[in-house]
C-alpha cells in the first residue's frame, strides 16, 4: 500500500458516490468535508454518481432547476413517488433528468427485498408516458440514469406499457453505470442477477430470455445488442432503451464528470478523496470512483479511496497505489464510522 506525505494544510476534493444502505453521496460528502475542515484542511464536496441514486445531486443547486413528482408503480408492484429535475437549456429546450431507480429500484420500505424474476420495469414506462402528457408535444432532452436496479427483465415491463409508442421529438441519453453487455459471461444475468436474488437455475433462465430478446432485436432492427457494451446495465433495460426508445448509451460516470466540470474543479485541489459502499471488480467497470481516480492520475493529483467494504478485485485497486480504508460498516453509526475512517486516513497521509 502506497502512502503519501502531505503538507500541514491540504485542499481536498471530496467526490463520494453512495455508501449504499448507510449514507447518500450528498450526506457522505457533507460529513467528510466538515470532518476534514475540523482537522485543519480545506475541503470541497462534489457528490458523484454513475447512473444510480444521487447521479444528479450536483444539479440540484443550479439556478432554474424545478423538481417534479409523479406517482408510478414500483418494481414489485408497490406505489412509488418518482422525482425528476427539469430545466431549460441555453437553447431553450426542456431538459429532464431522472434516476430510474425511483421506478425500478428496491422498495424504500423494504430495501432487502429480492425477486429477480418478478421485478418489473413497468414503472419507467408509466413515468415516460406522464412526461409525454406533461410536455404536450414539446421537444425535450431526457437524461435517464441507470443503476441501483432490482430488475432483470431487459425492459419488458416498460415496453409492455409503452405498447410500441416512440418519442421521436425527444433526444434521450441513457447514463449506464456499468460497461457489461446484455449476454455472455460478463452479461447482465450472470453478473448481476445473483445479486438480485436469482438462483443458478434462474440465472440460466434469465440469460436465455435475454438471448431471445437480443435475437428479436436483431431480426427487427438488423443490429446486435447481446455483446454491445453497456446494454446489460439495469438488468438489460439499457438494451431496450437503445433499441426501442432511441436512447444513446453513454458512461454514466464520464457524463457526470464532464457535466459537473470535475476536472476543472480538481485542478484547484491537492488531493482527491473518493468513496463508495463496496469496492470490488465492479468499481473498475465504469463506476464513478474509478473514473474520478483516472482523471486525478492524468492531472498528477493524489487520490484516496475510502470504502465501506472491500470485495473481490479490490486488490487491483490497491495495486494502483491508492490508500483504501474500510470505513462505514464497522460501527453502528455510519456518520461516526466515516469520521473515524477519515481521521485514520488523514493521519496515515501526514
Amino acid at each position: 500500500m502506497k502512502l503519501y506525505t502531505l503538507c500541514t494544510l491540504m485542499k481536498f476534493l471530496v467526490a463520494f458516490n453512495n455508501f449504499k444502505g448507510s449514507l447518500s453521496n450528498e450526506a457522505a460528502c457533507r460529513i467528510a468535508a466538515e470532518t476534514l475542515r475540523g482537522l485543519g484542511h480545506e475541503a470541497t464536496p462534489l457528490p458523484l454518481g454513475d447512473g444510480g441514486r444521487g447521479t444528479f445531486s450536483f444539479l440540484r443547486d443550479q439556478a432554474g432547476i424545478q423538481v417534479r413528482s409523479h406517482s408510478i408503480t414500483g418494481a414489485f408492484g408497490d406505489p412509488r413517488t418518482a422525482r425528476s429535475w427539469w430545466k431549460k437549456s441555453q437553447s431553450g429546450m426542456c431538459q429532464i433528468f431522472l434516476e430510474s431507480t425511483d421506478a425500478i429500484g428496491y422498495p424504500p420500505s423494504d430495501p432487502e427485498k429480492r425477486d429477480a424474476l418478478g421485478a418489473t420495469s413497468r414503472g419507467l414506462g408509466e413515468w415516460l408516458l406522464q412526461f409525454e402528457r406533461d410536455l404536450r408535444g414539446e421537444a425535450a432532452e431526457l437524461f435517464i440514469g441507470l443503476g441501483d436496479s432490482a430488475i432483470s427483465d431487459a425492459g419488458k415491463g416498460m415496453l409492455d406499457v409503452l405498447s410500441g409508442r416512440t418519442f421521436p421529438h425527444w433526444k434521450i441519453t441513457v447514463l449506464c453505470d456499468v460497461e457489461n453487455p446484455l449476454c455472455g459471461p460478463k452479461g447482465s444475468a450472470r453478473v448481476f442477477s445473483p445479486q438480485k436474488g436469482a438462483t443458478p437455475s434462474e440465472v440460466t433462465l434469465i440469460e436465455n430470455k435475454h438471448l431471445h430478446f437480443a435475437k428479436k432485436i436483431q431480426s427487427r432492427f438488423g443490429f446486435r445488442v447481446e455483446d454491445m457494451p453497456r446494454t446489460g446495465s439495469a438488468g438489460g433495460l439499457a438494451a431496450a432503451l437503445y433499441a426501442f426508445v432511441g436512447g444513446k448509451l453513454v458512461s454514466g460516470s464520464q457524463w457526470v464528470l464532464q457535466e459537473s466540470n470535475f476536472e476543472q474543479v480538481l485542478r484547484e485541489h491537492d488531493v482527491l478523496m473518493v468513496g463508495e459502499g463496496k469496492s470490488d471488480s465492479q468499481t473498475l467497470s465504469g463506476k464513478s470512483p474509478w473514473a474520478a481516480i483516472q482523471v486525478a492520475e492524468k492531472l498528477g493529483k493524489k487520490s484516496v479511496l475510502i470504502s465501506g467494504a472491500l470485495g473481490e478485485g479490490a486488490d487491483q485497486i490497491q495495486a494502483k497505489g491508492l490508500v483504501a480504508k474500510v470505513g462505514c460498516g464497522r460501527e453502528p453509526d455510519p456518520k461516526r464510522a466515516l469520521e473515524r475512517a477519515l481521521e485514520l486516513t488523514v493521519r496515515s497521509l501526514s
